[in-house]
């Protein structure tokens, strides 16, 4: 990273953090302003009704700053997140997406073949689809949450056959169910959790889950379904030394 973006970053982070300590502090002092008033209310008329009216204007701004602070916890424990796990879901996304693409090249080859029978054909839709849960796993793995790695430790091979023996492994297995009942049903716009060769598309986190009676497209271009034979294999090296590491 630049020592310019570096530095950004670093300065974003200890924003982040002097906006958290800063709701705090507003906490505090709110409710030790209410805990004041509370003890030294009297009796009376008019005088009475106003410092009622002002507590209910203090209560309500309490439980705005509290939840403000909720979101500034979370935002804050997310990009703290995001920076320790970027590099495996980096990793294992685009694996996930190469596997995706190797799944439908298979159907298509399939396809193409008169000889070949409709349980071999099912299997190979089958493969196709555990294929996309493990691109929505990664995809889609909440982000306020420890990463759980799908290809570290046969990760993978025990959520596709429902092992769970470690707590571990009992995380993965849990999200992974949940995002396999999405994109079995279609809720999942897998189109859009794709990496493309050259600049790699983006995701729109927004436009992932599809809404009720979206219909998603799929992309036909065979161009854009297929990397380059040579830039896969210089990825799959790439990733295969990483998760060696891991």
């Amino acid at each position: 990273m630049p020592k310019s973006s570096a530095a950004f970053k670093e300065v974003h982070d200890s924003a982040s953090t002097s906006s958290v300590s800063r709701l705090r502090k507003k906490i505090r002092d709110l409710e030790r302003l209410l805990k004041r008033a509370s003890s030294s209310s009297g009796n009376g008329g008019s005088t009475k009704n106003s410092t009622a009216l002002a507590r209910r204007e203090q209560e309500r701004a309490l439980r705005a700053l509290k939840d403000e602070l909720r979101t500034a916890e979370r935002n804050m424990k997310e990009k703290k997140l995001d920076k320790r796990y970027h590099k495996v879901r980096f990793f294992e996304r685009r694996k996930a997406a190469r596997r995706v693409l190797q799944a439908r090249k298979a159907i298509d080859a399939l396809t193409d073949d008169d000889n070949v029978g409709d349980q071999k054909k099912n299997t190979a839709k089958e493969e196709r689809l555990m294929a996309e849960t493990e691109l929505a796993y990664v995809a889609l793995f909440p982000r306020e949450w420890k990463y759980v790695s799908l290809y570290v430790d046969s990760g993978v091979e025990k959520a596709r056959k429902g092992y769970a023996e470690s707590e571990t492994d009992k995380k993965r297995l849990d999200w992974w169910n949940d995002v396999e009942r999405m994109v079995r049903s279609g809720e999942v716009d897998v189109e859009s959790l794709m990496f493309w060769s050259g600049a790699k598309r983006r995701t729109d986190v927004r436009r992932i889950v599809k809404q009720p009676g979206e219909v998603g497209e799929r992309i036909e271009d065979s161009e854009q379904l297929q990397h380059d034979d040579d830039d896969d294999d210089d990825e799959e090296e790439e990733e295969d030394e990483f998760f060696d590491k891991e």
